[in-house]
């Protein structure tokens, strides 16, 4: 299975939501994707499409520096 990253870093909502839709729609089904960025509004929302979208988070974390990363397949 091959892992995709998306990096949103520096931008800010709702872009990081359309550009995980658009890239989770150019993958095929069972590849990783792994996006990574900053901003709470951003972690919260990307979850929330996913969840409400579907798909299954695998895996989140976030620093101390509000950086988060976001692990989930595509279905």
């Amino acid at each position: 299975m091959s892992i995709e990253t998306l990096d949103v870093k520096g931008k800010m909502c709702p872009i990081p939501v359309a550009l995980t839709k658009r890239k989770l729609a150019e993958m095929q089904t069972g590849q990783k994707l792994e996006i990574i960025g900053e901003g709470e509004l951003e972690f919260n929302n990307i979850q929330r499409w996913l969840k409400n979208n579907g798909y299954t988070i695998i895996e989140t974390s976030k620093n101390n520096k509000n950086e988060f990363k976001i692990a989930t397949t595509k279905y």
